[in-house]
């Protein structure tokens, strides 16, 4: 994501980014998802159905960034983890943002196009203040982090030092809340493909959640939710709709129904356990506690039982004549 080179070539600051460097009004929240208009809302049934028109490599897990049409920055993030019998499920689903161009048609991805890359690509490296935990490769940002935007053995890599014009001021960028934290997204890089001085640097999955100069951008748990889960080579899988998909097929589709019937049958089940207990609740609250009754009655016997014993005492005493009484009397004295 050519921030800094953009800032030097036009003079003005990233989309991101205010004049101060403090990050841009965010949008609306991604964690309240409502898929995105005109993008397919199953990626993971059509990658198992075999409808994506890039290769995965067989990677575990596969995170799409799919966009409406060219033109388009916002974006559907869908992630994709591949089961035991090679089919993927969908492990979540987010809004976010491409570059302020959408994606790039084919071979138009160059620096200052404001474009996103449009492919398959390995994430095998990531950045940020603190390791969130993640196996990817971790470069946290100091002071003196960069990335290389200026010609040469450093373009597009991490590097440490005082940088040059071109050169991305990492830290800078992690202060303004953008690089929090970020996943590298391995276009015109090694592993994937090898580096082309001017065919755009640092294009990442960052947090931020607004138009980049060519990175992918959402809330930053979605990120730090992706980092957390990610081992190298796992994959982004990025562009418009039709750029990324094929025709939709039956398969899918009944993967699609198959997968909204398990979670309509889940919410049903989930209802029911609701009503369950609310009717439980309901029929403890209307039954009578008859608890001190119980005490109060088993009281009262009691006592009447003591008062009916000393009465039967008092009745069995045989009676003495005044005679006998005084003798006894007597006797006592």
């Amino acid at each position: 994501m050519p921030m800094a080179a953009a800032l030097v070539l036009t003079g003005t600051a990233p989309l991101h980014a205010s004049e101060h460097g403090a990050p841009a009004a965010p949008a609306p929240d991604a964690g309240q998802v409502s898929p995105v208009p005109g993008v397919s809302p199953n990626p993971c049934e059509r990658l198992t159905a075999g409808e994506v028109k890039f290769a995965v490599g067989g990677s575990a897990r596969v995170t799409f960034a799919t966009a409406a049409a060219y033109g388009s920055t916002a974006v559907l993030l869908t992630s994709c983890v591949q089961e035991g019998d090679g089919s993927y499920r969908q492990e979540w689903q987010r809004t976010g943002f491409a570059g302020r161009n959408g994606f790039a048609p084919r071979g138009r991805m160059w620096e200052n196009t404001l474009f996103s890359p449009t492919g398959s690509f390995t994430v095998t490296e990531a950045l940020g203040r603190e390791d969130p935990g993640t196996e990817l490769k971790y470069y946290q940002v100091n002071e003196h982090s960069r990335w290389g935007g200026e010609e040469g053995r450093t373009y597009n890599q991490y590097f440490e030092g005082e940088g040059g014009q071109a050169d991305e001021n990492l830290w800078r960028y992690m202060q303004s809340g953008l690089y929090e934290q970020a996943a590298v997204i391995n276009w015109n890089r090694p592993p994937d493909m090898p580096v082309t001085q001017g065919a755009s640097f640092a294009i990442f999955l960052h947090a931020g959640n607004a138009e980049t100069w060519g990175c992918i951008s959402t809330d930053l748990a979605t990120v730090t939710k992706f980092l957390k889960t990610a081992v190298p080579g796992d994959r982004m899988v990025m562009g418009i709709q039709d750029d990324v998909f094929l025709a939709s097929t039956v398969r899918s589709d009944a993967l699609m129904a198959e997968r909204a019937a398990e979670e309509e049958a889940a919410e049903k089940r989930a209802a029911e356990q609701r009503a369950a207990a609310q009717r439980e609740a309901e029929d403890a609250a209307a039954e009578p506690d008859w608890e001190p009754y119980a005490v109060g009655v088993f009281s009262l016997a009691l006592f009447i039982t003591y008062v009916a014993a000393k009465l039967r005492g008092s009745r069995s005493r045989p009676e003495q004549s005044p005679r006998a009484e005084a003798e006894e009397e007597a006797a006592i004295r």
